[in-house]
């Protein structure tokens, strides 16, 4: 929704109602995602991507990405 609202991607559809109308189960960022942030290594700058990799790691769940910084950590990648 963010690059939605900078203009950088239009989307004329609700996210939320696709994604559960999909069969996905929605994934809230929590408190434990978040204090992870403050001992994570700086080698990715972007703070969104850098929430991405914390939750990754505090749920053991694999990130799908092509950015080769995510390789730094040891979250898993597809």
């Amino acid at each position: 929704m963010i690059k939605t609202s900078l203009g950088k991607l239009d989307i004329n559809f609700d996210p939320i109602e696709l994604a559960e109308k999909s069969g996905f189960d929605l994934l809230d960022y929590r408190s434990k995602d978040a204090v992870l942030l403050k001992d994570l290594p700086y080698h990715h700058k972007d703070p969104f991507d850098r929430m991405l990799i914390t939750q990754s790691l505090t749920h053991n769940f694999p990130i799908m990405t092509v950015d080769s910084q995510f390789k730094k950590y040891s979250c898993k990648l597809i």
